[in-house]
């Protein structure tokens, strides 16, 4: 019995001195004075269990208190250094392992066929880039391109939406925003890539066609919302008020600065935490709830859409549109014609950590 407790012993230390080393990474990253902190706090709370393990465990005294002590501060220190790291390894091990994917449906009714691609505002730089590739293909094979941006073609309208935006995203500046976000998570915002089209859309204006409503039309829409739709109103009785501790957007913009005057260090924890709770975010859902913003935000968007998509002649459309407005807009097509189906489901990765790039030196001798 005395030589499995060793051997027992032995396995446990190993494993908790494992964790530690792979936990001080993250805590320097993070800042060293966390570390530090951790080991007063393993050693204060190693006293008591110390006095304890002395009394009750070695009644003959035959060990001395300090080695009590020492013994119970690093275990203490090992398994606390774990306790912290183990979130981050575990936000990071989750992104890897259960990837976010997004389809890329082909629809159609046998005469019209639509390419939805899914998207999302920021991801990451391959899934940029293989959309792009697909855009241009596209193009190539006579697609006209259907893009999602909310319009703001007067002054009330863009009101609206910056009253809107704010409510949704902590911040009237929506684009800003959510390019913030993704620098802080390592990714890339999606508007960055689609500037690669930008000279066939100067040389072809008619085959890039902006596929969305006016921020008018949601304003009418959610106002007729507040009138016919008793738990849409009750919902909503509280939107665009301002909070009694002042600016709702406050909060955001002070996290995405702080997150860009961090170290280096922490801006790679930074990242790794938030694309492993977007991962988590984006899983698929058993019987998920429709958001309170959804008959604004995606009903009345999906039936747009779709009407868009049966009055247009063309008979190819590709569509880059929030992945969100996919089963909606199929359902809506498929109320005015039966025929519509999903011929083939492409799925692309959308969330993964930043590549490293590759770089060499290139040493050129002279042969004289």
């Amino acid at each position: 019995m005395s030589e499995l407790r060793i051997r027992l012993g032995t396995v446990i230390w190993f494993v908790l001195g494992l964790g530690f080393l792979l936990s001080l990474p993250i805590l320097f990253d993070w800042a060293s004075w966390v570390f530090w902190l951790i080991l007063v706090i393993a050693a204060v709370l190693a006293l008591p269990i110390a006095w304890i393990k002395r009394a009750v465990f070695d009644c003959g005294r035959q060990r001395p208190f300090a080695r009590h002590w020492l013994h119970s501060g690093v275990a203490l220190l090992f398994i606390l250094c774990i306790v912290v790291a183990a979130p981050i390894y575990y936000l990071a091990t989750v992104t890897e392992i259960r990837p976010v994917v997004f389809p890329q449906a082909t629809l159609t009714n046998g005469q019209k066929t639509v390419v939805f691609q899914g998207m999302q505002h920021f991801g990451s730089e391959n899934f940029y880039k293989s959309v792009i590739y697909d855009l241009e293909k596209a193009l190539a094979d006579g697609y006209v391109i259907y893009y999602e941006a909310v319009q703001t073609s007067t002054p009330e309208s863009k009101a609206f939406f910056e009253k809107l935006s704010g409510t949704l995203t902590g911040s009237s500046d929506l684009a800003g925003t959510y390019k913030a976000m993704g620098e802080a998570c390592g990714l890339k915002f999606q508007s960055d890539y689609f500037t690669l089209l930008e000279a066939d859309k100067q040389e072809h204006p008619e085959r890039h066609v902006i596929a969305d409503v006016d921020a008018i039309e949601l304003k009418q829409e959610y106002e007729r919302l507040l009138r016919t739709d008793p738990e849409f109103a009750k919902a909503h009785a509280n939107d665009f008020k301002e909070s009694p501790g002042g600016d709702s957007s406050g909060s955001m913009a002070q996290a995405i600065e702080w997150l860009k005057s961090g170290s280096e260090g922490q801006k790679k924890l930074a990242g790794i935490v938030c694309r492993g709770i977007m991962t988590l975010a984006f899983a698929p859902k058993e019987n998920e709830k429709p958001g309170q913003f959804d008959p604004l935000i995606i009903d009345f968007r999906n039936r747009a859409l779709a009407k868009r998509i049966i009055e247009d002649s063309h008979d190819k459309i590709f569509i880059t549109y929030g992945a969100r407005h996919l089963p909606g807009v199929l359902k809506l097509l498929k109320q005015q014609d039966p025929n519509w189906k999903v011929a083939t489901v492409k799925w692309m990765r959308t969330i993964e950590a930043p590549k490293r790039s590759l770089e060499g030196k290139l040493t050129v001798h002279d042969s004289h």
